[in-house]
Formats: C-alpha cells, structure tokens, sequence
C-alpha cells in the first residue's frame, strides 16, 4: 500500500472531521439537549397553563349558569310581585268605586231628606201663613174672644 498526497490529505481531512465531530458533536448535543429541555419546561407550563384555564372556564361557565337560574328567578319573582301590585290595585280601585257611590248615594240621600224637610217647612210655613190670612178675613172681635176662652179652657182642662 502505497499512501500518496491525497491519500495523506484524505486521511487528514477524515480525521480533522472526526476530531471536531467529537467536540463540536458534545457542544452540539448539550445545545440540542438544553433546547429540548427548556421545550420541555415550555411545554409543560403551557400544559399547566391549559390546565388552569380549562378549570378556569369551567368555573365561570358553573358562574354563568348560577347566574341565568339566578336571573330567571329575579325575573319570576317581579312578574309575581308585579301581578300581585296589579291585583291589589284593581281590587283597591273596586273598593274606591264602590265607596264613592256609596258616600254619593249617602249624599243623595241627604240631599233628597233636606229637600223634603225644607218643602215641609216651606209648606208649614205656608199654611201659616194662609191660615192666618183667612183668620184675619173671617175672624171678628166676637168670634176671637170666643176662640180665646176655648183655648185657655183648653188648656186648663190640660193640667
């Protein structure tokens, strides 16, 4: 075997690979190695991460449904209240309708009564007063005197 220039170049040109392979391949491997430990590390705080906003989304959807049973509920209870208000202001406004016809029917009453009374004083009056007109017409001193005596008589049968 007979080793010539290129052989010679050959031969150290594989060496000088194999050479820096063996420590450029152990820097290599501790920078891959490295990377794929912070990959890793990234990879797992993006897993827990995840993890914490899936429980987080869980909890505000378990919120959100509270919150529409909570909201339905409120909505409920006012369409009570409001059919309670709406009742009891029917039922009142029934109560003032009745109680004002009933005080206008007491006032017309009261009027009809004073009407009366006053037509019976009216009428009272009147016949008074014709009957002392027709006193005065057909009574004479005689008659009077007689009038008088009947009355005092009358009266002391009375006592």
């Amino acid at each position: 075997m007979h080793f010539d220039e290129a052989m010679w170049v050959a031969l150290g040109f594989v060496l000088f690979v194999v050479l820096v392979w063996k420590k450029a391949g152990v820097a290599l491997a501790e920078t891959l190695d490295t990377r794929s430990a912070k990959i890793k590390s990234e990879l797992d705080e993006a897993r827990k991460l995840h993890e914490e906003a899936k429980s987080e989304l869980d909890s505000l959807k378990g919120l959100k449904r509270d919150a529409e049973k909570e909201a339905k509920t409120i909505v409920a209870n006012a369409k009570a209240a409001a059919n309670r208000i709406r009742e009891t202001a029917a039922q009142k406004a029934v109560e003032t309708v009745a109680r004002r016809e009933s005080q206008a029917a007491a006032k017309i009453q009261a009027s009809e009564a004073a009407l009366v009374n006053e037509l019976r004083a009216k009428a009272a009056s009147l016949a008074v007063d014709a009957a002392r007109e027709l006193i005065a017409e057909k009574m004479d001193e005689d008659a009077s005197l007689k009038l008088i005596e009947t009355s005092v008589k009358q009266i002391a049968s009375l006592k």
